[in-house]
């Protein structure tokens, strides 16, 4: 794994964080593309804008080197790209962890600390809401979304 580009603060002042309220955590972020480069490119450019986003703070950032896959799921190519970057980062709340989950689309979410966290009930609302607002508004674009309870 190598490191790529700057950190938005250093483990000591993560931890400072948590101490004061905030989530540790662990995520892996894997892009594929047809190019190398745009695997490379792509997920660089996703783990900087998490690091953007409000109540998100990075302090370790490694990323793997692309491996080839043969047979990729896409049409367009008997092999692709394959990247996995992996990130630590201190999150200020419960729902900025969720918003980073349904935004971000990590393959692997790891809380490493707290053990327990206790959640208000507005937050657990804002929660339940926003999942609400994204599952509607990938329906308005025809990516699906719920039209019909489940039996």
């Amino acid at each position: 794994m190598k490191n790529l580009g700057s950190v938005t603060m250093e483990k000591e002042e993560a931890q400072e964080k948590v101490d004061k309220g905030w989530i540790k955590v662990r995520a892996f972020i894997e892009v594929m593309a047809i190019k190398e480069e745009a695997a490379t490119m792509a997920l660089e450019k996703h783990v900087e804008k998490i690091g953007k986003q409000d109540g998100i703070e990075i302090y370790k950032k490694e990323f793997d080197e692309p491996e080839v896959v043969e047979n990729p799921p896409t049409k367009k190519a008997n092999k692709a790209y394959s990247q996995i970057a992996e990130i630590e980062f201190v999150v200020s709340s419960v729902k900025n962890l969720m918003t980073f989950s349904m935004l971000y689309g990590p393959s692997s979410v790891e809380v490493m600390e707290p053990d327990s966290l206790k959640i208000k009930g507005g937050e657990l609302q804002d929660m339940a809401n926003s999942i609400s607002a994204l599952m509607h508004q990938y329906a308005s674009q025809g990516a699906g979304g719920i039209v019909a309870s489940p039996d």
